[in-house]
């Protein structure tokens, strides 16, 4: 009789997907995927946002951490048209919003003015708009 192979994990090779389960425990992290119309959308929106909040960043008066206060943010992507509707949420420096199509998220600082554009999340964090990663799990 012969006996299975152990792999790296002491489980008989071929029995799983890697780690237990990883994929299929990770799957709320997964963003939806966008196609270069999409992409080239998203980063049009980035562009206008990225102005918004530049000028939010010149008008000074970041907080103790260097993050603006959360109102000035919001007030900054309302002027854009963006506001509940569109998922946006905003916290410590952190911005997120959803044109729609494809979200755009990033940070606003003191230091750093940064965009990102990428698909909604599967399972985004609870109460906070379809742009923003899960922190716990499913």
């Amino acid at each position: 009789m012969t006996r299975p192979t152990a792999g790296a994990d002491g489980r008989p090779e071929g029995s799983g997907d890697g780690a237990p389960h990883y994929a299929e425990n990770h799957a709320y992290r997964m963003r939806a995927s966008l196609s270069p119309e999409e992409q080239a959308r998203g980063a049009a929106s980035a562009r206008l946002v990225r102005a918004e909040l530049e000028r939010v960043r010149k008008a000074g008066r970041a907080g103790a951490y260097g993050a603006y206060p959360d109102e000035r943010v919001v007030a900054a992507l309302a002027r854009l048209g963006c506001g509940e509707e569109h998922g946006v949420h905003v916290g410590s420096g952190f911005y997120s919003l959803h044109t729609g199509t494809v979200c755009v998220s990033g940070r606003v600082t003191r230091e750093e003015l940064t965009t990102e554009v990428h698909g909604a999340y599967a399972e985004p964090q609870p109460g906070t708009g379809p742009c923003v990663e899960n922190r716990g799990g499913h």
